[in-house]
């Protein structure tokens, strides 16, 4: 035990050594800031390792400069970052400068890592980090355009696609053929990345409209065209970019096709045979002798490798794509180069110098893979076993298909002692689980060697006697206490379909979550202790996290599930738990499927009252009505188990609202039609208050009672009619810079804490309640006192003034 507390405390002691940390590591403590949730603060390694000491609490942090307050010297004034006194929280310069880095804007990030130097950040806690001013809001898209709401001018009207001011979100016509193009560079504002600096056109880079500057600095490039020096034949010369030998550095010329022996574009065809002699032959078994890269009418739909590109667009057609985030597009096999700035010029994953066929893809099928060259490798299988020659460690000798190196082509024997059957069960030893005890053959499990009993059913009802409370009877499947086993009749309406019957259901309309807080008043409800808390601070609140009590990874995989999760290093097909199932398409990537007939290729296991599911539709026998019939899945109580269909005189709508009760999520209560989420079939407010105009908002809220709101994104919620004024207008009424239209407290100033800090609301979690500001100790925050610096004495108005 004392050595392991030796161990323990050497680990420890090197996490936080200041020898082994982090480049990026501002406060040494062995956690990067990059995954760091407290940079500023170290890690005490007791409790989640997030970069937090395990008693840490958000500060406030007032002038958004990343320091948090309780360290800030300087907690009104943002900290100049020039690597001097940087920790401290206070603007300064370099001794011996005068002004140090250039902060164009004034957002607090210089110029050389402010991703938008002249645009000043907008601190709201959405990528607050990126010296960017951040529009995020809601994802609604009531005019379903694609154009979410809060970026959309014209929320209710669809969007008309004819690239004319396709982004923002009105129907229009083109009345000027002519697109903007501030630089004058050739290419369009629309998909100019650099539209106020000219496109340099050097063959690289040429179409994203910005002065091409190589940031990868490794290799250095002395004439500027492109190629680097190491691969460039004449580094003091540029190359011209031509479609001939374009990527050997030098300066050439479009050789004349009539010489017997050019070859331009190296397909193996001759120029002077070769109908595009500057574009190779796509060998792909049509027109192959033209030397153009065409594709064959018929195959223009047709995916023949399966990788989900068509032919008509596969530059490999008949081999699959390596989905790696590199070129996941040409549909060829490839691998990340290490070396970013050097050529590929037929984009098959191996670098110009090092390919023998720089313009013809290398055909990946495991012969002469590393070439770069197209070939064909030997599909000869001379032994018949279905193991082609080439991978055949005997060629000439069938495998025997026994289970044991049933991959190598040989013939093999599994040895007596592995193909042993001591309990004479008629299984073998190597695949017996219960060697020693013979197999009870009685439809359970049969196969794995061990004496089972079947799970005893003996009213067949899906529920094993030992949980069925009525084991002679079967229970009645009506979502009325259905997991007891026992028949019963509620007699009685359950709307929701909670299984708490409407008599003794609190809200009837909404059914009960079952989280094992109150789980018999028919509501759904969370602890309040649970409610809004992130425990593991990692930004997702815990009754949203999956993980709450480990913290995110945020890596751009599963963001938002709460739990720790990396990107496999596999770059091929990685299947991070080993279930069959690639991570890609594994909606569980980090946990295996269990193979039991239920969602099976979801790649998540699967928690269910039983694991048999006799007619394989998915819903385990336990919750199936119909366990020997399949499911028709059609929307219309597709989890009873049992087949049925919908008829045209069988669409119900029970509220009369226009919407069937399949899609209707309020099928009871009538839908209010007021251009606000009108395909819900739900009322648009659940306030049981009079509302004159029907505009979805309570008189009691209503500016103009008589008058509808119209709903255009300006000043929604007063109830007035409205237009949005000429020019772009944004409201922030508590001017804490998230805009009205997504502020959830428009009225109330966000605290940004780093919690919450998206929804413009004050947080009033009791942990955080403790540090809000307030300067003069009245019990009124800053952010609602009107005197902050004078308390108020509650004899009049409580505004935060003294009456008197």
């Amino acid at each position: 035990m004392g050595f392991i507390f030796l161990f323990l405390a050497i680990i420890i002691g090197i996490s936080t050594s200041p020898v082994f940390a982090a480049t990026d590591d501002l406060d040494r403590d062995g956690v990067t800031d990059e995954t760091d949730s407290c940079p500023n603060l170290q890690e005490d390694y007791d409790g989640v390792i997030d970069g937090c000491p395990s008693n840490f609490v958000p500060w406030y942090d007032e002038d958004f400069d990343g320091i948090q307050d309780n360290i800030d010297q300087c907690p009104s004034l943002r900290e100049n970052y020039n690597k001097f006194q940087d920790t401290d929280g206070c603007p300064d310069t370099t001794p011996g400068t005068t002004g140090g880095p250039p902060d164009s804007d004034g957002d607090g990030f210089i110029d050389v890592l402010d991703l938008c130097p002249t645009q000043p950040e907008t601190f709201n806690g959405i990528f607050d980090t990126d010296g960017c001013p951040d529009t995020f809001g809601s994802g609604s898209d009531r005019d379903r355009d694609g154009v979410p709401d809060h970026l959309d001018s014209c929320p209710l009207s669809a969007e008309t696609y004819n690239k004319f001011q396709d982004t923002d979100g009105c129907p229009d016509t083109i009345t000027d053929s002519s697109f903007v193009d501030t630089d004058n560079d050739g290419i369009i504002d629309k998909i100019d990345f650099c539209q106020t600096e000219p496109e340099t056109f050097n063959g690289y880079r040429d179409t994203d409209g910005c002065p091409d500057v190589v940031l990868d600095t490794t290799f250095s490039d002395a004439d500027g065209d492109g190629v680097p020096d190491k691969s460039d034949t004449c580094p003091n010369q540029k190359e011209t970019f031509n479609q001939f030998a374009d990527y050997d550095g030098c300066p050439d010329s479009v050789p004349s096709f009539t010489g017997k022996l050019n070859d331009s574009d190296r397909d193996g065809i001759m120029d002077i045979d070769d109908a595009c002699p500057l574009e190779p032959e796509r060998y792909n078994k049509f027109e192959d002798t033209d030397g153009c890269p065409d594709i064959p009418v018929y195959s223009i739909t047709v995916d023949s490798d399966q990788d989900g590109i068509p032919n008509n667009v596969d530059q490999c057609p008949t081999v699959k794509e390596t989905y790696n985030k590199f070129q996941d597009d040409d549909g060829c096999p490839d691998y990340v180069a290490d070396d970013k700035t050097s050529p590929d010029s037929d984009g098959d994953g191996i670098r110009d110098y090092a390919d023998l066929c720089p313009t013809r893809a290398e055909t990946f099928n495991g012969f002469q893979d590393d070439d770069g060259c197209p070939d064909n490798a030997s599909l000869i299988d001379r032994d018949g076993d279905g193991i082609i020659d080439t991978k055949d460690a005997c060629p000439t000798e069938k495998e025997t298909y026994n289970k044991f190196q049933d991959e190598d082509g040989c013939p093999d024997k599994i040895s007596s002692a592995s193909s042993s059957d001591f309990d004479g069960d008629g299984i073998a030893d190597l695949l017996d689980k219960c060697p020693l005890e013979p197999e009870v053959v009685n439809g359970y499990q049969d196969t794995d060697g061990c004496p089972d009993i079947s799970i005893l059913d003996s009213d067949n009802d899906g529920i094993r006697d030992s949980l069925d409370q009525c084991p002679t009877q079967p229970e009645t499947w009506n979502r009325y206490i259905d997991n007891d086993g026992c028949p019963d009749n509620p007699g009685d309406l359950d709307a929701d379909f909670d299984g708490i019957l409407d008599s003794t259901d609190v809200c009837p309309l909404v059914p009960e979550r079952y989280n094992g807080f109150e789980d018999t008043d028919g509501c759904p409800d969370f602890p309040s202790y649970l409610t809004d808390v992130d425990s593991d601070f990692d930004g997702i609140v815990n009754t949203l996290d999956n993980c709450p009590l480990v913290p995110e990874t945020y890596n751009r995989f599963q963001d938002t599930d709460g739990c720790p999760d990396y990107v496999a290093d596999d770059k091929g097909m990685p299947d991070s738990d080993g279930d069959g199932i690639h991570d890609r398409i594994d909606n569980c990537p980090n946990q295996p499927e269990t193979f039991n007939g239920i969602l099976d290729l979801d790649g998540c296991p699967d928690n269910y009252i039983s694991n048999i599911d006799s007619d394989q539709d998915g819903l385990p026998d336990g919750i199936d009505a119909c366990p020997m019939a399949k499911e028709t899945y059609n929307k219309f109580q597709d989890d009873d188990g049992c087949p049925d269909k919908i008829v045209e005189s069988f669409v119900i709508d029970s509220d009369n609202d226009g919407i069937s009760d399949v899609l209707d999520q309020c099928p009871l209560v009538a839908e209010t039609f007021n251009g606000f989420e009108d395909t819900d079939g739900c009322p648009d407010t659940n306030i049981s208050q009079p509302d004159a105009d029907g505009d979805g908002v309570p008189d009691i809220m209503d500016m103009c009672p008589t008058q509808k709101e119209t709903w255009n994104k300006y000043v929604d919620y007063d109830g007035c009619p409205d237009t949005i004024p000429i020019g772009k207008t944004t409201i922030d009424t508590d001017g804490d810079r998230i805009n009205d239209d997504v502020d959830k407290c428009p009225n109330d100033k966000e605290t940004f804490n780093k919690f919450q800090d998206d929804d413009g609301c004050p947080d009033t979690s009791p942990e955080q309640s403790r540090y809000k500001h307030d300067d003069d100790l009245d019990g009124i925050v800053n952010n609602y006192d009107l005197c902050p610096t004078v308390p108020e004495d509650y004899l009049g108005v409580i505004d935060g003034c003294p009456e008197q």
